[in-house]
């Protein structure tokens, strides 16, 4: 082995330690692919391999594979650098999928920042965090309304009023009384039929509250003024030594509309049904469960129909109340099924017609005559005293419901205290129409009603027991004789025409509207007790005009003036006038 042999391995060595530093160098640092060209590369590391190709210290062979292995394991360290840079979350919150924008322009900045800011003070108010003293967000879903009126009234009647008119109602709510004492000169209960009632001033409140419960729920409760608990007005009348007036509860339901179309509504509410106030009063209000649906066939013809079941009267529980258990009335409860449909006829943007076919069935409204009722031997009930009607005012036929036995210790005079219950049954049927038009640019509107008691049969009440039992006690033509009355006169007719000029609720200062009508009742058209108050004060048996007037004074205030001239359908003379002035408001 000769030196020179000895240098020769000593340069092959020094070749391969410096490829295997070059090699790990590139491999360290991750060098990008290098072309391969001869032209001067920006890395000194392949300027360095192509200066050591050049000098002769390693062939271009070696120099291309060192090369080509640093860039093989330079793109693998990249790929797995890549990895990890993807796998590790970013620090700024960015997700797959964010563009990043580099510069944003201080316009795009400011209109991102108004925006939100404005969704911010959105949330603030619904959320009522940022408001002070603010109220829950609950109370945005709770509406409240309500209304005013002061009235001063006048009651005329005619002087040629029969003075004979036994007030029934008064002789149920105070009775029973002893129809025996008549003929030894204690008198019933009697109406005012001649005596005018002059400047009586009262009024009228209500304040409702109404609750979007749910998006298909909301309930309301209304509250109002009253002389007392009946049915068909909330009229309070002043004055009565200044005292301090009542407060009734006039409404309380439930409304459930899980359609747009449909509802149902439960507990104590506003009339459902369409109406005017020929056999319901304005103020009347229904307790039970009504559904209400509408139905549009196209743009001009909608159908609308309502149904409903409302309780008018239960027996007493405990009825009669000195009836040991077994004597205890049996369950004979009242209510009104009722079904009504219209249509409604969108003719043109000026002129609208609606009418509507209704069926009001009063089930068990007829009283029934007692079982023979021993009253000489101290019981002081019935078996039929629960039929007298809860509430009535005048005109529907009655008869004495207790079938009293005779005293065997004196026949020809005992005691015979008595109650009164309904001749006939009601069932109504009933057509509404109402017509709404223009004359130029004033609003006019035509009404018209139609009531006929499908459920009236004259000869029924005069028939219905034997031995002259059952018959009527009213409505009888005047006589003659001063001890004797006519033959009996009723009848199941009622109609009622009406013309609006103006706006028929003046809201705003200088609307106004003038009314024109004609009502007509027969006696056992419809439930007395229900009517309207106003015209003839109440009841049915009546027929007259209506003549009214509105005026605004101001927004949603406004004046009114009000004449009712009525007089007997059949019968002895009863004529009553009634005069109104009014001011209202609502809220």
């Amino acid at each position: 082995m000769s030196s020179r042999n000895a240098l020769s391995a000593g340069a092959r060595l020094t070749r391969r330690a410096l490829c295997a530093s070059i090699a790990v160098l590139l491999a360290a640092t991750a060098l990008p692919t290098l072309a391969q060209d001869a032209a001067p590369s920006p890395n000194a590391t392949i300027n360095l391999i192509r200066l050591m190709v050049k000098k002769g210290l390693i062939s271009q062979a070696d120099a291309d594979g060192l090369i080509t292995q640093a860039n093989t394991e330079a793109t693998q360290a990249q790929r797995a650098a890549a990895t990890a840079q993807a796998a590790r979350p970013p620090a700024d919150g960015a997700q797959p999928g964010d563009v990043r924008v580099a510069y944003v322009p201080q316009s795009v900045r400011n209109e991102i920042r108004d925006q939100v800011k404005q969704e911010v003070i959105a949330q603030a108010k619904t959320e009522h965090w940022a408001e002070p003293n603010a109220l829950p967000e609950w109370l945005d879903r709770i509406s409240w309304s309500g209304d005013i009126r002061v009235r001063n009234e006048w009651w005329l009647y005619s002087r040629n009023n029969s003075p004979y008119f036994i007030d029934y109602a008064t002789l149920n709510r105070n009775g029973p009384f002893d129809v025996n004492q008549i003929s030894q000169g204690v008198n019933p209960p009697i109406l005012n039929s001649q005596q005018n009632r002059l400047n009586i001033l009262d009024m009228q409140a209500h304040l409702a509250m109404t609750a979007k419960v749910a998006d298909t729920v909301t309930a309301g409760v209304r509250i109002g003024t009253g002389n007392d608990n009946n049915p068909v007005s909330t009229t309070q009348a002043l004055g009565g030594g200044l005292v301090k007036k009542e407060i009734w509860l006039d409404r309380a339901w439930i409304q459930w509309q899980p359609y747009s179309w449909g509802s149902l509504t439960f507990g104590r509410m506003a009339d459902p049904f369409f109406v005017t106030d020929l056999i319901y009063s304005p103020e009347l209000n229904f307790d039970g469960i009504a559904g209400k649906f509408k139905v549009p066939f196209n743009s001009d013809f909608e159908g609308f129909a309502t149904a409903g079941m409302f309780p008018i009267q239960y027996t007493g529980n405990n009825s009669p109340a000195q009836g040991f258990g077994y004597d205890k009335n049996q369950s004979n409860s009242r209510w009104l099924s009722a079904a009504q449909l219209g249509l409604t006829w969108h003719i043109d943007e000026d002129m609208k017609w609606s009418t509507a076919l209704a069926y009001y069935f009063f089930d068990g409204m007829r009283g029934k005559l007692s079982a023979p009722c021993p009253i000489y031997t101290g019981v002081d009930y019935c078996s039929t005293d629960d039929d007298a009607p809860s509430y009535m005012l005048k005109g529907n036929t009655l008869f004495l419901l207790r079938d009293i036995v005779p005293d065997p210790s004196s026949p020809s005079n005992y005691a015979q205290p008595q109650f009164v219950g309904l001749s006939y049954d009601y069932h109504l049927a009933n057509v509404t129409s109402t017509f709404d038009f223009k004359i130029g640019e004033t609003p006019a509107r035509i009404q018209a009603d139609y009531v006929r008691n499908m459920a009236y049969h004259a000869k029924d009440a005069l028939t219905r027991y034997a031995n002259g039992l059952g018959t009527p006690v009213n409505n009888y033509e005047s006589s003659t004789s001063a001890t004797e009355s006519g033959p009996y006169k009723s009848g199941p007719v009622g109609w009622l025409v009406r013309g609006i000029l103006g706006n028929p609720n003046p809201m705003a200062a200088n609307e106004w509207n003038v009314t024109f009508g004609y009502k007509y009742l027969q006696p056992d058209a419809a439930l007395d007790g229900l009517t309207d108050v106003n015209f003839h004060l109440g009841g049915t048996n009546a027929k007259g005009f209506i003549f009214t007037a509105d005026y605004g004074i101001a927004t949603r205030t406004w004046l009114s003036a009000r004449y009712f001239n009525a007089k007997q359908v059949f019968g002895p003379p009863l004529s009553i006038d009634v005069v109104q002035l009014e001011i209202n408001t609502k809220f």
